[in-house]
This record gives structure tokens, sequence and C-alpha cells, in this order.
């Protein structure tokens, strides 16, 4: 996806472009005051500030199954961030231009795919779906997936991404995801050496 969105690399395809354009388009025209406020909140603090918290609730309050969740979550959070600033510095592919007085948010200057926000929070969601769905722990992963959801689409609502700049992120975010949930049995022996030591001071 990204070398047909890429404007440098020379294989960008007009109708895949125009395509996304549209529906991009249909994001910047649906626009009210309490919907703008809520998406601005979301764009601004629904990556960093929630997925810090879901981190810190499952490491602190939902066990060791939690830790180790919270764990992976942060392995793939390590991976995404700097592999994600290598493929946008990759493909340069320019924000969307657009003028939006009554969105204020901070301007970014860097590229925009893949959408770093959807990347983070599409691997956080989809480790969440995967490794804690019991009972009423699906309640909470899918409260925090629908979270992500809306997180990707507000970066489209307030200008700063095209439709599928989110597509790609939420893509690479859910690779990486999957990768860091495959290798996480290397974590067991880890886990359960800190688990005996802290039952034993305890």
């Amino acid at each position: 996806m990204g070398f047909i969105l890429s404007p440098k690399l020379g294989y960008q395809n007009t109708s895949v472009i125009k395509l996304d354009e549209l529906i991009t388009s249909l994001f910047y025209n649906t626009h009210s005051g309490i919907i703008d406020e809520f998406m601005i909140l979301l764009s601004m603090y629904g990556r960093e500030i929630v997925w810090s918290a879901v981190i810190a609730f499952l490491g602190l309050f939902a066990g060791w199954k939690g830790k180790k969740i919270a764990v992976i979550i942060i392995i793939s959070f390590l991976i995404i961030m700097p592999l994600n600033t290598l493929l946008k510095n990759f493909f340069e592919r320019a924000r969307p231009v657009v003028e939006r007085p009554d969105i204020d948010v901070p301007l970014k200057t860097d590229f925009a795919y893949p959408s770093g926000h959807a990347s983070i929070v599409s691997s956080g969601a989809l480790i969440l779906m995967i490794l804690y769905r019991k009972e009423r722990e699906l309640i909470f992963s899918s409260l925090f997936t629908i979270e992500a959801a809306l997180v990707c689409l507000s970066r489209i609502y307030v200008g700063d991404h095209y439709f599928f700049d989110v597509i790609g992120g939420a893509l690479l975010g859910s690779g990486i995801s999957i990768l860091s949930i495959s290798f996480s049995k290397y974590l067991d022996p880890v886990i359960n050496v800190v688990r005996k030591y802290v039952e034993k001071s305890t």
C-alpha cells in the first residue's frame, strides 16, 4: 500500500489516490461542535494517555496474566515507534492540506504514512482481544478496541491523515502485535522467576 501511495517511489496509483481522497473527504465534511470536541480529545489523548493507563491497569490490577500482557504491549509499542518513523521517511507521503479553523490541534510536520496513532492503538487493541478475553476481560478488551477504532477515525476527522494512512498504520500495528504475541512464550521463564521472588518476599 505504501508503494502505491508514495509520491517519491514512482509507483503511485492515481485511482487509489482519488479513492483515498474521496473517502477522506467524507470525514472532513461531517463536522459538528460536539463531535469536533470529542474527536480532538481522542486525537490528542487517545494514544499516549489512554494506552499508558491501560498498561498501568494491567500491570497493577490484573494479576500476573495482566503483567505479561502489559509487557507484550510495551514491547510491541517499542518496536512500532521507530519502525513507523522509518516507514514515514521512506514513503514520504505528505499530510492532507486542509484549513480547519474550528479544529484546534497541533500542526504535524512529519510525513503521514503510516499513521503512528493507528499503529499504536491497533496493536494494543489486538493484543487485548487475543490475550485478554475471558468473561469480564472481554468487556474491558472490547471497550478499548472501540476506543482504538475511534482514535483511528479521529486522525482523519481532524485532518492529520488520509484514510489509507490509517489503514496502513492499523495493518502495521496488527502485524507487530501478532509477532509480539508469537514470541511472548520466551517471557514466561522471566515472569515465573520474578513471580516466585515476589511471592517469597511477601
